[in-house]
């Protein structure tokens, strides 16, 4: 609350007026005076709506969602509000063939096409993501950006190292305004959920020269769970100022705080003692009244741009982001007893983890004519320094759990060791050159190429890895290509190949590291743009895979082989998962007054030897929402809704008895909203989500289980100054 207090504080001296302006995308770049030179840099509108005119997201050329030869789903300022989708995970639970499970209430893993959601952006910069679940950070605030953009497939060639499932790029809110503008909202929801938002810009100078923006978020709330509660805050501000009339200089500051207090570590019981199923109600938790995981998220931008007056543009940034947790967890695992409850057994953990990420990026783009044809290039260099250092606390004595029928989260807090001792110690740097071309090699046919080299270098020591520090230096070449054809003035097919490549820490029997897994997805499909570019449609078919993947080194007698120091299992490289589907997806604006958004996915997933594999994946996902604001005498209501349906999905589990398989069926997901426009700087909105009240289970590869949110309401109040 004391941040939240100092930005109104900080904001009180400033004029105010609205944010909800239509927003330049990242390429913007103000004048010094709009009355001034002809030569300023270029300024990219944004289509209202739910689609954009153009992103770089792939290759950071500017293209169409319908140049762009990979799938791409962009959540536009307008959608992100008519959703109020205020989180990551959010956002990416409505995105088109993306899939998310969580392994406790703090770790949450997002998957695409199979795999694991790594690769993380802001503003095109590869940008750390989340340690503790190996996946993009889902507490992130959507209240610092313009729009979120998901690229699904391998996506090296901006990204580096991860996974061949998608990248998720953060564009940021810019210091746009040529006059005062502010706007607050409030919003009120289900399980005492309370959340405000402020958000201001204005020139800092007469003229407009310097301007500034400020965001900042306060937010706390309960759940469904029992004894959870979370306090998040956010404060966004960034300063741009145009060094003449083609160059333009900003600086930006970010720090989000999430505090969860009795979070959960893990699942909770599955069996009793006999082997019958557990029936809890939705909000069962294992957790303590003590533990707590703190997430302070901190990070300082600088970026230049310079535009050469003849289309030509240069754009460097320097980043410093710093990332720390502080966690103390409680966990119980057994079976209880089916008459008194007894019978768990208790774990606690308690841990510091600090990462530090520094990053340069650079690059030159713009068009160049050849053999009677334009076409366009972007080549630059990016690098980073990422050190990660984790102390672990050993606890003291842990006392019985007693009958967990009876849990009212007040177990004792342990008393966890003074000094610590070394869990994580990671040194990795990364330096790669890319660059990428449009080229125009018929009037109908299109080549979008590049390549990325990387240079990768790492010092990786985890305690529960074994004894010895994974040190390691590789360098890798990652291609990049897509077709386009035009088949008229609305249609265009596309075919491409992607890769990506993600280095390991698994050792053959002599010790040698093993090569880094490598990603590779094949795409073909149809791409659309209708009404003039409000509308955007695609039909995706994908193959993606996942080779060089480490696997327990057995014997011929089923024998583990062990590493030289008798301790480690060794592991031999195989061909992986292969991921073979679809992806079908429509956004954007077909009639004044009406916003839609269609993703419909499906896939097979299989390993290298053609069986199927992650049963818990649901393979079948859709999302859909839409909005409508008639005209007429109901031209103040918005209204909307949508359903997200995932196919059934199952988890062998240990049991008392055994393995035991479970089986979630299919999930249907209702939401609706409305919005009545009181004046036009102010608006009264209603989201409900899961309205069918859908009891579901989510499952994930480590056994854990937990339930759901049920139905659940929440009520925003606009205003606009």
């Amino acid at each position: 609350m004391k941040l939240f207090r100092l930005v109104l504080a900080t904001t009180a001296g400033l004029a105010i007026s609205s944010q909800a302006q239509t927003a330049p995308t990242v390429e913007t770049a103000a004048a010094a005076n709009t009355a001034a030179a002809p030569q300023t840099i270029t300024v990219t509108g944004q289509t209202p709506g739910y689609t954009v005119q153009d992103s770089g997201a792939a290759t950071r050329l500017p293209l169409s969602l319908r140049e762009t030869p990979q799938s791409v789903t962009v959540f536009t300022r307008e959608r992100l509000n008519d959703q109020n989708l205020t989180s990551l995970r959010e956002v990416l639970d409505n995105t088109t063939g993306v899939y998310s499970y969580a392994y406790d209430s703090e770790r949450v893993v997002f998957t695409s096409r199979g795999f694991k959601i790594d690769s993380l952006l802001v503003d095109g910069v590869p940008a750390v993501s989340s340690s503790s679940a190996e996946s993009v950070d889902e507490t992130l605030d959507t209240s610092l950006y313009e729009r979120i953009e998901i690229v699904r497939g391998a996506t090296g060639l901006l990204t580096g190292t991860g996974n061949p499932s998608a990248s998720v790029n953060l564009v940021r809110k810019r210091a746009d305004a040529r006059a005062p503008s502010a706007s607050i909202e409030a919003t009120a929801g289900s399980w005492d959920d309370r959340r405000a938002v402020l958000d201001i810009g204005a020139p800092l100078m007469a003229d407009g020269a310097v301007r500034g923006r400020m965001v900042g978020v306060y937010q706390h709330r309960e759940s469904y769970q029992d004894f959870y509660e979370n306090e998040k805050q956010v404060l966004y501000g960034i300063i741009e100022a145009d060094l003449g009339t083609s160059t333009l200089l900003s600086l930006s500051l970010d720090y989000q705080e999430v505090q969860p207090q009795a979070n959960t570590w893990g699942s909770f019981p599955l069996f009793l003692s006999d082997g019958s199923r557990t029936d809890w109600s939705r909000s069962v938790s294992t957790a303590a009244d003590w533990s707590f995981w703190n997430q302070r998220r901190r990070s300082v931008i600088a970026e230049l741009r310079h535009d050469f007056g003849n289309h030509w543009s240069l754009r460097s940034s320097l980043t410093r982001r710093r990332a720390d947790d502080d966690l103390a967890l409680f966990y119980v695992f057994g079976y209880p007893d089916v008459v008194d409850g007894s019978g768990l057994e208790p774990f606690a953990y308690r841990e510091i983890v600090q990462t530090d990420q520094r990053a340069l990026d650079l690059y030159l783009s713009g068009p160049f004519d050849l053999f009677g044809r334009r076409h366009e290039l972007v080549a630059g260099f990016n690098g980073s320094e990422i050190e990660v250092d984790g102390t672990e606390f050993a606890p003291g004595e842990l006392p019985d759990t007693g009958n967990f029928f009876e849990w009212d989260a007040s177990y004792p807090m342990p008393a966890f060791a003074a000094a610590g001792t070394t869990s994580t110690d990671r040194k990795t740097r990364q330096q790669s050159l890319y660059v990428a071309a449009r080229l125009s090699v018929l009037e109908a046919l299109t080549l979008v190429a590049g390549a990325r080299l990387n240079r990768w270098k790492t010092d990786d020591y985890y305690v529960y890895s074994g004894p010895e520090a994974f040190v390691h230096d590789h360098r890798q070449t990652t291609p990049y290509a897509g077709l386009i054809y035009e088949l008229d003035a609305t249609w265009s097919a596309f075919v491409s190949h992607t890769e990506i490549f993600d280095a390991q820490n698994s050792q053959e029997p002599d010790g040698q590291f093993l090569d880094p897994i490598t990603g590779k997805s094949n795409e073909v499909g149809i791409k659309g743009e209708h009404f003039g570019g409000r509308f955007n449609t695609a039909l995706t078919l994908f193959d993606t895979r996942q080779d060089n993947v480490a696997v327990p080194a057995i014997d011929e007698q089923g024998q583990p082989i062990f590493l030289p120091d008798g301790i480690t299992q060794a592991s031999f490289a195989v061909d992986g998962t292969q991921t073979r589907g679809f992806e079908l997806e429509a956004s954007g604006s077909p009639l004044p007054g009406w916003n839609a958004s269609l993703g419909w996915s499906r896939y097979l997933l299989e390993d290298g030897e053609g069986n199927t594999v992650k049963g818990y994946i649901p393979r079948t996902l859709v999302r859909v929402f839409s909005t409508y604001r008639p005209r007429g005498a109901l031209h103040r209501v918005t209204v909307g809704g949508g359903i997200n349906w995932q196919s059934a999905s199952n988890l062998d589990v240990g049991a008392p008895q055994g393995l035991v398989n479970i089986r979630q069926g299919s999930v249907p997901l209702l939401s609706l909203m409305t919005r009545y426009q009181v004046t036009s700087a102010m608006s009264v909105q209603v989201n409900g989500n899961n309205l069918l009240d859908r009891k579901y289970q989510v499952l994930d590869e480590y056994e854990n289980l937990y339930f759901g949110p049920p139905a659940s309401v929440a009520a925003s109040l606009s205003y606009q100054f």
